[in-house]
């Protein structure tokens, strides 16, 4: 009897704990494909498309954990910014968790000192 009383809170912890362990190395997927994307495309005449091809190649070397992936690249003159939107992996039954990390950084650029 103790036994029945005990165990659904504790499936129920069991799933939180590795709920939570999924959506964070969801959230980490996410911000290393950004930063990826950043560091490509922010290169001296490097393009929108280097930065969005480089953070789908380490999605995709990532495997699973984020699914639905996204990536938006968008540069000006000066500022490159990635964001990489998805899904985390859910063990729960009806709950999603959407995902998104964004990184930027300055385009380099020649410029008169």
């Amino acid at each position: 009897m103790e036994f029945a009383i005990i165990a659904l809170p504790m499936i129920l912890l069991t799933f939180a704990v590795i709920q939570t362990g999924l959506i964070y190395f969801a959230q980490s997927i996410a911000l290393g494909a950004a930063t990826q994307g950043v560091n490509a495309a922010r290169g001296y005449q490097s393009s929108t498309t280097a930065g969005e091809t480089r953070a789908t190649n380490f999605l995709s070397a990532a495997g699973v954990g984020l699914e639905n992936q996204q990536v938006t690249v968008t540069r000006s003159a000066t500022e490159v910014r990635v964001t990489v939107t998805g899904q985390a992996i859910s063990v729960l039954p009806g709950l999603s968790w959407t995902i998104s990390k964004s990184a930027h950084g300055p385009v380099e650029r020649a410029t008169t000192p």
